[in-house]
């Protein structure tokens, strides 16, 4: 069976599932309170870190574990479409991805650098440095290398005879083993600055869909200029 060639990168976070949880007031000040959620709900969703936010929240630690694995899910989806990559097996390329996610985002970095009090309207909002991760533009050029190497082996007819696990299994691989060598010293862009509004109600607080996805997309470095001189699929 003659397979296609593999396209490029794709895009990165095109499906997020967002992972916030109403907080409640506790005897600490709104500003320190605020803070706090909002540091302990990034850090449950990417450290496994619970302490703080099933304190802010009142959810379980069985249910705040939930969210951990529930977004390290969703990103190891997201890199795999990434990079392109199907999931035809039994769940072992996922497996690797799943591992990957978790090595990457146990590295992000965001710290609250003020928390703006509108005393007119009595609104709240956290400005947040983030530090995007440079893991995948450190494997860029490498990505872009092995990706153009196995298009000429397909373009060779060297995967005539591979099953479609086998293709997508060996390409996929390649991709683990890059990403494995640029996981373990992570590096960081330039910070980027967000104004997260505190969405209030009642003695509850939250932060927006769009908010956390905007702080997503900030976690992790993406270059906006895709690879233009992969050959297009068959």
């Amino acid at each position: 069976m003659r397979y296609s060639i593999k396209k490029g990168f794709g895009i990165l976070v095109v499906f997020v599932m967002v992972f916030t949880m109403t907080g409640c007031s506790l005897f600490d000040s709104k500003e320190k309170v605020y803070s706090r959620y909002i540091t302990s709900m990034l850090d449950i969703n990417y450290k496994n870190v619970s302490k703080d936010y099933t304190t802010l929240t009142g959810v379980s630690q069985k249910d705040a574990e939930a969210v951990y694995v529930s977004n390290m899910d969703y990103q190891a989806h997201n890199l795999m479409n990434y990079y392109g990559i199907k999931e035809v097996d039994d769940g072992t390329i996922l497996s690797e991805f799943y591992y990957l996610a978790q090595s990457i985002f146990s590295n992000a970095k965001y710290e609250v650098t003020n928390v703006k009090h509108d005393k007119d309207t009595d609104t709240y909002s956290i400005e947040l440095t983030v530090y995007p991760l440079d893991t995948l533009e450190n494997s860029y050029d490498q990505v872009v290398e092995y990706i153009e190497n196995f298009n000429a082996r397909v373009d060779e007819g060297d995967y005539n005879d591979a099953t479609e696990v086998e293709y997508e299994t060996e390409f996929a691989e390649g991709i683990i083993e890059i990403l494995k060598n640029t996981t373990g010293e992570p590096g960081y862009m330039d910070p980027v600055v967000l104004e997260i509004p505190i969405q209030p109600s009642d003695d509850y607080y939250f932060v927006s869909d769009e908010d956390f996805i905007k702080i997503d997309k900030n976690i992790l470095y993406i270059r906006e200029t895709l690879n233009e001189t992969n050959i297009e699929e068959e």
